[in-house]
Protein backbone atom coordinates (compact mmCIF):
# COMPACT_ATOMS: atom_id res chain seq x y z
CA UNK A 1 0.00 0.00 0.00
CA UNK A 2 1.39 3.40 -0.97
CA UNK A 3 1.59 6.17 1.59
CA UNK A 4 0.97 9.84 1.08
CA UNK A 5 4.15 11.82 1.59
CA UNK A 6 3.97 15.44 2.59
CA UNK A 7 6.68 17.98 1.94
CA UNK A 8 8.15 19.91 4.90
CA UNK A 9 6.30 23.01 3.66
CA UNK A 10 2.94 21.18 3.63
CA UNK A 11 3.61 19.71 7.07
CA UNK A 12 4.40 23.18 8.34
CA UNK A 13 1.12 24.56 6.97
CA UNK A 14 -0.93 21.71 8.41
CA UNK A 15 0.81 22.08 11.77
CA UNK A 16 0.05 25.80 11.83
CA UNK A 17 -3.57 25.13 10.91
CA UNK A 18 -3.85 22.57 13.71
CA UNK A 19 -2.45 25.03 16.23
CA UNK A 20 -4.83 27.74 15.04
CA UNK A 21 -7.83 25.43 15.34
CA UNK A 22 -6.77 24.34 18.81
CA UNK A 23 -6.38 27.94 19.93
CA UNK A 24 -9.55 29.12 18.26
CA UNK A 25 -12.61 30.53 19.94
CA UNK A 26 -16.00 29.01 19.22
CA UNK A 27 -19.16 31.05 19.43
CA UNK A 28 -22.82 30.93 18.45
CA UNK A 29 -23.95 33.40 15.81
CA UNK A 30 -26.83 35.58 17.09
CA UNK A 31 -30.34 34.81 15.80
CA UNK A 32 -29.32 31.83 13.63
CA UNK A 33 -27.52 29.96 16.41
CA UNK A 34 -24.93 28.65 13.95
CA UNK A 35 -21.70 27.52 15.60
CA UNK A 36 -18.71 29.43 14.26
CA UNK A 37 -14.98 29.62 14.88
CA UNK A 38 -12.82 32.73 15.15
CA UNK A 39 -9.04 32.29 15.21
CA UNK A 40 -8.19 35.96 15.48
CA UNK A 41 -7.56 38.42 18.26
CA UNK A 42 -10.61 40.63 18.79
CA UNK A 43 -8.62 43.73 19.64
CA UNK A 44 -6.33 43.26 16.64
CA UNK A 45 -9.30 43.06 14.26
CA UNK A 46 -10.84 46.19 15.79
CA UNK A 47 -7.60 48.12 15.46
CA UNK A 48 -7.15 47.14 11.81
CA UNK A 49 -10.76 48.02 11.10
CA UNK A 50 -10.39 51.42 12.76
CA UNK A 51 -7.42 52.18 10.50
CA UNK A 52 -9.52 51.26 7.45
CA UNK A 53 -12.45 53.31 8.76
CA UNK A 54 -10.34 56.45 9.10
CA UNK A 55 -8.93 55.87 5.64
CA UNK A 56 -12.44 55.50 4.21
CA UNK A 57 -13.38 58.85 5.74
CA UNK A 58 -10.38 60.40 4.01
CA UNK A 59 -11.10 58.74 0.66
CA UNK A 60 -14.81 59.63 0.45
CA UNK A 61 -16.45 63.00 0.96
CA UNK A 62 -18.55 63.24 4.10
CA UNK A 63 -22.14 64.33 3.51
CA UNK A 64 -23.36 67.72 4.69
CA UNK A 65 -26.99 66.82 4.09
CA UNK A 66 -28.40 67.22 7.59
CA UNK A 67 -31.67 65.45 6.75
CA UNK A 68 -29.84 62.34 5.52
CA UNK A 69 -27.41 62.40 8.43
CA UNK A 70 -30.30 62.71 10.87
CA UNK A 71 -32.26 59.75 9.48
CA UNK A 72 -29.18 57.50 9.41
CA UNK A 73 -28.30 58.47 12.98
CA UNK A 74 -31.87 57.80 14.08
CA UNK A 75 -31.96 54.38 12.46
CA UNK A 76 -28.49 53.57 13.76
CA UNK A 77 -29.45 54.51 17.30
CA UNK A 78 -32.55 52.31 17.31
CA UNK A 79 -30.75 49.33 15.81
CA UNK A 80 -27.63 49.63 17.96
CA UNK A 81 -29.77 49.58 21.11
CA UNK A 82 -31.65 46.55 19.79
CA UNK A 83 -28.43 44.58 19.19
CA UNK A 84 -26.77 45.70 22.43
CA UNK A 85 -26.70 42.25 23.99
CA UNK A 86 -25.25 40.70 20.83
CA UNK A 87 -22.49 43.32 20.45
CA UNK A 88 -22.10 44.85 23.92
CA UNK A 89 -18.62 46.30 23.36
CA UNK A 90 -19.24 47.97 20.01
CA UNK A 91 -18.40 51.65 19.61
CA UNK A 92 -21.10 52.48 17.07
CA UNK A 93 -20.55 55.24 14.55
CA UNK A 94 -22.84 55.91 11.59
CA UNK A 95 -21.52 58.11 8.79
CA UNK A 96 -23.10 59.27 5.53
CA UNK A 97 -20.74 59.53 2.54
CA UNK A 98 -21.63 61.87 -0.32
CA UNK A 99 -21.79 59.60 -3.36
CA UNK A 100 -25.05 59.94 -5.34
CA UNK A 101 -24.23 57.06 -7.69
CA UNK A 102 -23.33 54.56 -4.99
CA UNK A 103 -26.33 52.51 -3.83
CA UNK A 104 -24.56 50.78 -1.01
CA UNK A 105 -23.49 50.62 2.62
CA UNK A 106 -20.85 48.74 4.60
CA UNK A 107 -19.88 47.90 8.16
CA UNK A 108 -16.61 47.19 9.95
CA UNK A 109 -15.90 45.28 13.17
CA UNK A 110 -16.22 47.43 16.25
CA UNK A 111 -19.39 49.14 15.03
CA UNK A 112 -18.37 51.45 12.19
CA UNK A 113 -21.13 51.78 9.58
CA UNK A 114 -20.93 53.79 6.36
CA UNK A 115 -23.96 54.66 4.23
CA UNK A 116 -23.63 56.21 0.77
CA UNK A 117 -26.04 59.00 -0.16
CA UNK A 118 -27.07 57.17 -3.33
CA UNK A 119 -28.63 54.44 -1.20
CA UNK A 120 -30.57 56.97 0.87
CA UNK A 121 -31.90 58.61 -2.29
CA UNK A 122 -32.87 55.22 -3.72
CA UNK A 123 -34.83 54.02 -0.69
CA UNK A 124 -38.53 54.88 -0.73
CA UNK A 125 -38.88 55.05 3.03
CA UNK A 126 -37.05 54.79 6.34
CA UNK A 127 -37.87 51.10 6.72
CA UNK A 128 -36.08 50.21 3.48
CA UNK A 129 -32.98 52.11 4.58
CA UNK A 130 -33.19 50.40 7.98
CA UNK A 131 -33.17 47.01 6.25
CA UNK A 132 -29.78 47.76 4.69
CA UNK A 133 -28.26 49.18 7.87
CA UNK A 134 -29.61 46.19 9.85
CA UNK A 135 -28.02 43.85 7.29
CA UNK A 136 -24.65 45.55 7.75
CA UNK A 137 -24.95 45.52 11.54
CA UNK A 138 -25.71 41.79 11.27
CA UNK A 139 -22.27 41.26 9.70
CA UNK A 140 -20.71 42.84 12.78
CA UNK A 141 -22.85 40.91 15.26
CA UNK A 142 -22.12 37.60 13.50
CA UNK A 143 -18.37 38.35 13.39
CA UNK A 144 -18.22 37.54 9.70
CA UNK A 145 -14.92 39.42 9.39
CA UNK A 146 -13.38 37.20 12.05
CA UNK A 147 -14.64 34.09 10.28
CA UNK A 148 -13.38 35.16 6.90
CA UNK A 149 -9.96 36.04 8.28
CA UNK A 150 -9.87 32.65 10.01
CA UNK A 151 -10.79 30.89 6.77
CA UNK A 152 -8.02 32.73 4.93
CA UNK A 153 -5.58 31.58 7.58
CA UNK A 154 -6.49 27.97 6.85
CA UNK A 155 -6.54 28.37 3.06
CA UNK A 156 -3.24 30.23 3.00
CA UNK A 157 -1.76 30.17 6.52
CA UNK A 158 1.60 31.65 5.50
CA UNK A 159 0.06 34.72 3.85
CA UNK A 160 -3.05 35.31 5.91
CA UNK A 161 -1.60 37.73 8.43
CA UNK A 162 -2.15 40.71 6.15
CA UNK A 163 -5.56 39.80 4.71
CA UNK A 164 -8.54 40.81 6.77
CA UNK A 165 -11.83 40.18 4.97
CA UNK A 166 -15.17 41.78 5.67
CA UNK A 167 -18.64 41.39 4.24
CA UNK A 168 -19.71 44.73 2.84
CA UNK A 169 -22.68 46.02 0.95
CA UNK A 170 -25.78 44.61 -0.63
CA UNK A 171 -26.82 44.41 -4.25
CA UNK A 172 -24.45 44.44 -7.19
CA UNK A 173 -22.30 47.47 -6.36
CA UNK A 174 -19.03 46.99 -4.54
CA UNK A 175 -17.02 49.26 -2.25
CA UNK A 176 -13.35 49.70 -3.02
CA UNK A 177 -11.32 49.53 0.17
CA UNK A 178 -7.52 49.52 0.55
CA UNK A 179 -7.07 46.20 2.35
CA UNK A 180 -10.32 45.25 4.01
CA UNK A 181 -12.51 43.17 1.75
CA UNK A 182 -9.90 41.94 -0.71
CA UNK A 183 -10.58 38.75 -2.63
CA UNK A 184 -8.98 35.58 -1.36
CA UNK A 185 -7.03 34.88 -4.52
CA UNK A 186 -7.60 32.71 -7.56
CA UNK A 187 -8.54 29.15 -8.47
CA UNK A 188 -10.05 26.94 -5.79
CA UNK A 189 -9.45 29.55 -3.10
CA UNK A 190 -11.47 32.26 -4.87
CA UNK A 191 -14.38 29.87 -5.51
CA UNK A 192 -14.34 28.81 -1.86
CA UNK A 193 -14.26 32.43 -0.74
CA UNK A 194 -17.16 33.34 -3.04
CA UNK A 195 -19.26 30.52 -1.61
CA UNK A 196 -18.33 31.69 1.90
CA UNK A 197 -19.40 35.25 1.09
CA UNK A 198 -22.75 34.16 -0.35
CA UNK A 199 -23.50 32.11 2.74
CA UNK A 200 -22.66 35.00 5.03
CA UNK A 201 -24.77 37.44 3.00
CA UNK A 202 -27.79 35.15 3.35
CA UNK A 203 -27.10 34.84 7.06
CA UNK A 204 -26.83 38.63 7.37
CA UNK A 205 -30.17 38.91 5.58
CA UNK A 206 -31.75 36.61 8.16
CA UNK A 207 -30.17 38.32 11.16
CA UNK A 208 -30.83 41.78 9.78
CA UNK A 209 -34.49 40.99 9.15
CA UNK A 210 -34.82 39.97 12.80
CA UNK A 211 -33.02 43.08 14.01
CA UNK A 212 -35.09 45.53 11.98
CA UNK A 213 -38.33 43.91 13.13
CA UNK A 214 -37.23 44.08 16.75
CA UNK A 215 -36.31 47.75 16.30
CA UNK A 216 -39.79 48.51 15.00
CA UNK A 217 -39.15 48.64 11.25
CA UNK A 218 -41.44 46.81 8.84
CA UNK A 219 -39.47 43.75 7.58
CA UNK A 220 -41.61 43.56 4.42
CA UNK A 221 -39.74 46.60 3.16
CA UNK A 222 -36.52 44.55 3.00
CA UNK A 223 -38.10 42.41 0.30
CA UNK A 224 -39.56 45.43 -1.48
CA UNK A 225 -36.13 47.06 -1.61
CA UNK A 226 -34.46 43.98 -3.07
CA UNK A 227 -37.14 43.78 -5.77
CA UNK A 228 -36.58 47.45 -6.64
CA UNK A 229 -32.80 46.95 -6.74
CA UNK A 230 -33.16 44.00 -9.08
CA UNK A 231 -35.48 45.96 -11.37
CA UNK A 232 -33.12 48.94 -11.31
CA UNK A 233 -30.07 46.89 -12.31
CA UNK A 234 -32.04 45.03 -14.99
CA UNK A 235 -33.15 48.35 -16.47
CA UNK A 236 -29.50 49.38 -16.71
CA UNK A 237 -28.55 46.07 -18.30
CA UNK A 238 -26.19 45.25 -15.44
CA UNK A 239 -25.24 41.59 -15.16
CA UNK A 240 -23.24 40.08 -12.35
CA UNK A 241 -20.64 37.27 -12.43
CA UNK A 242 -21.70 33.59 -12.56
CA UNK A 243 -23.61 32.51 -9.47
CA UNK A 244 -20.87 30.21 -8.24
CA UNK A 245 -18.36 33.08 -8.29
CA UNK A 246 -20.57 35.94 -7.14
CA UNK A 247 -19.75 37.30 -3.69
CA UNK A 248 -23.44 38.03 -3.13
CA UNK A 249 -26.31 35.64 -3.81
CA UNK A 250 -28.53 36.51 -6.76
CA UNK A 251 -31.60 38.63 -6.12
CA UNK A 252 -34.05 35.74 -6.69
CA UNK A 253 -32.23 33.59 -4.12
CA UNK A 254 -32.25 36.38 -1.56
CA UNK A 255 -35.88 37.25 -2.23
CA UNK A 256 -37.01 33.65 -1.85
CA UNK A 257 -35.11 33.29 1.42
CA UNK A 258 -36.42 36.56 2.86
CA UNK A 259 -39.96 35.62 1.83
CA UNK A 260 -39.55 32.39 3.82
CA UNK A 261 -38.38 34.33 6.88
CA UNK A 262 -40.96 37.10 6.69
CA UNK A 263 -43.81 35.45 8.68
CA UNK A 264 -41.64 35.15 11.80
CA UNK A 265 -40.20 38.66 11.36
CA UNK A 266 -43.65 40.19 10.80
CA UNK A 267 -44.86 38.52 13.98
CA UNK A 268 -42.04 40.20 15.92
CA UNK A 269 -42.75 43.55 14.26
CA UNK A 270 -46.50 43.43 14.87
CA UNK A 271 -46.00 42.39 18.50
CA UNK A 272 -44.22 45.69 19.15
CA UNK A 273 -40.60 44.77 18.62
CA UNK A 274 -37.97 43.89 21.18
CA UNK A 275 -38.69 44.10 24.89
CA UNK A 276 -35.04 43.29 25.73
CA UNK A 277 -33.68 46.57 24.35
CA UNK A 278 -31.61 48.20 27.13
CA UNK A 279 -32.64 51.56 28.50
CA UNK A 280 -29.82 54.03 27.93
CA UNK A 281 -29.59 56.54 30.77
CA UNK A 282 -27.91 59.78 29.70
Amino acid sequence: MSRLRLSPQMLSCFSLAAVLLTASGCYNVPVTGRKAVAMVDEQDVKEKSLVEWEQMKRMHRLSRNQAQIRVVQQIGSRLSQTVFWDVPLADWEFVVFESPNMINAFALPGGKVGVFSGLIDFCENEDQLASVIAHEIAHVAAKHTHERFSQNMLLSPLNAATNVGVGIGIGGVGVSMPSVGRAAGSGVQSVTQAAFDRGKELEADEIGLNYMARAGYDPREALNLLIRMEENLAAQGVKGPPGWLANHPGFPERQIRINELLPAAIKIYESGGDSTTPIIIQ
